[in-house]
């Protein structure tokens, strides 16, 4: 029966600890960027392990894998598992792959197994963002909300076009990316954490609930570049510490307690001299929460005191709205089932919301959606230090496993 089948937890360690040394900055993280070489490697790997358990291996335009089980049927709804195996740069060796080496498992546990549904794996294309800037791009063109034109507008950092890289395909090609979602049952994406909630609490498992909206825009200051010497402090306008002061009030604005976080990832400033009095100045700034009241006030408030500060400090501000997401709410039949579950098999857990977005939230509008969490060690993650327990990792899989089992009425 589907409750006695069991993860094969020292090959999904195994697993994971060969993808982990396909990247591009060994002893430094895991780089993986997604369309190149590495990702290539993480993906032959995959498709090895897959081939000998049977499975057909089908890869669309934009590079999303599905991984059929031989016995799925073409009659039979589909229950999807999977993530992404792209990382950041300098990341770390657990985010995404191992929802994706999780499912691998499972595929292996249900090989023999009649199934009343079929079972899919997943592999999202460029989640991350980070060759084309733009999170989530291949779960974006499953659902349609990106299209042909998007493959011209996202280029990576040496100005390659999405659609040269991926060989300029056709409109038809582009159309099949997308998913029939009514033969969509269920999406299940194991992850980890990614935050310190878990292991604060002693908990292995977290179901989550919602996934963060957020807003994010692009902060662009304008001064006047002078020498650094032979300016005095009163006659300077300088964009940088005028990008500093701003940095500093929405932080302060959003404060430490309640649910809203906000960040600046990336700054530079021009002309990037020691001696030279910063004349322009650059930032990203994003407000995350699960309520979109309050990243709508907050960014507002934002907005409105970078704008006062500025005038204050005599220079130009230009504020650009970039991308915003909604916070999503996941199925709550899963939820439930998933409690059940957990409370059946006796693992403490906790329904919680999930501050990372993920190919889960593009895919949850659609179909049925649901998230599993385990701990992560220190809360890091997209960090070289990024780690989770060993008996976490096989508990999860074996969670997503005995889910799936369920949802597919695997015998």
């Amino acid at each position: 029966m589907a409750q006695l089948m069991k993860i094969d937890g020292k090959r999904l360690l195994q697993d994971l600890l060969v993808l982990r040394d396909f990247t591009d900055t060994p002893g430094s993280g895991v780089t993986r960027f997604s369309y190149g070489t590495q990702d290539k490697k993480a993906r032959e790997y995959l498709f090895e392990q897959a081939k000998a358990l049977g499975c057909r291996i089908e890869t669309d335009a934009l590079k999303n894998v599905r991984i059929h089980m031989p016995q799925n049927k073409p009659e039979c709804k589909r229950v999807v598992i999977g993530s992404h195996v792209d990382t950041v740069r300098n990341g770390g060796w657990l985010d995404g792959i191992y929802g994706v080496t999780g499912g691998l498992a499972v595929l292996r546990a249900l090989k023999d197994c009649q199934l009343n549904r079929n079972l899919e794996l997943v592999i999202f294309a460029e989640e991350e963002g980070s060759n084309f800037g733009s999170t989530m791009t291949g779960s974006k063109f499953i659902i349609g909300s990106y299209s042909g034109p998007d493959l011209d507008k996202l280029k990576n950092d040496q100005g390659v076009s999405l659609r040269t890289i991926l060989g300029d395909p056709s409109p038809t090609e582009l159309e099949a990316v997308q998913w029939d979602f009514a033969q969509i049952e269920a999406m299940l994406e194991l992850h980890i954490e990614q935050g310190p909630v878990l292991e604060r609490k002693g908990l292995p498992l977290g179901i989550v609930d919602v996934i963060f909206g957020m807003q994010v825009i692009e902060v662009e200051i304008k001064g006047v570049g002078n020498h650094a010497g032979a300016t005095p402090m009163v006659d300077r306008k300088d964009a940088l510490c005028a990008a500093a002061q701003c940095i500093l009030a929405a932080e302060e604005m959003v404060g430490p307690d309640g649910t809203s976080v906000v960040t600046v990832g990336r700054i530079h400033a021009e002309p990037d001299c020691s001696n030279v009095i910063p004349e322009k100045a650059w930032f990203t700034l994003e407000v995350r929460d699960r309520d979109n009241k309050k990243i709508q006030t907050y960014m507002e408030h934002i907005i409105a005191a970078f704008k006062e500060i500025c005038s204050q400090r005599g220079v130009d501000c230009q504020i650009t709205r970039t991308s915003s997401s909604k916070p999503l709410s996941l199925d709550t039949g899963l939820i439930e089932t998933m409690k059940g579950l957990a409370e059946k098999k006796r693992i403490p857990h906790q329904v919680m919301d999930s501050g990372a977005v993920h190919d889960a939230c593009m895919i949850a509008n659609h179909a049925r959606t649901g998230m599993i969490f385990v701990p992560s060690i220190g809360g890091r993650s997209h960090v070289p230090e990024e780690d989770t327990k060993k008996e976490d990792l096989i508990l999860g899989a074996q969670f997503l496993l005995d889910l799936a089992s369920d949802l597919t009425g695997a015998k």
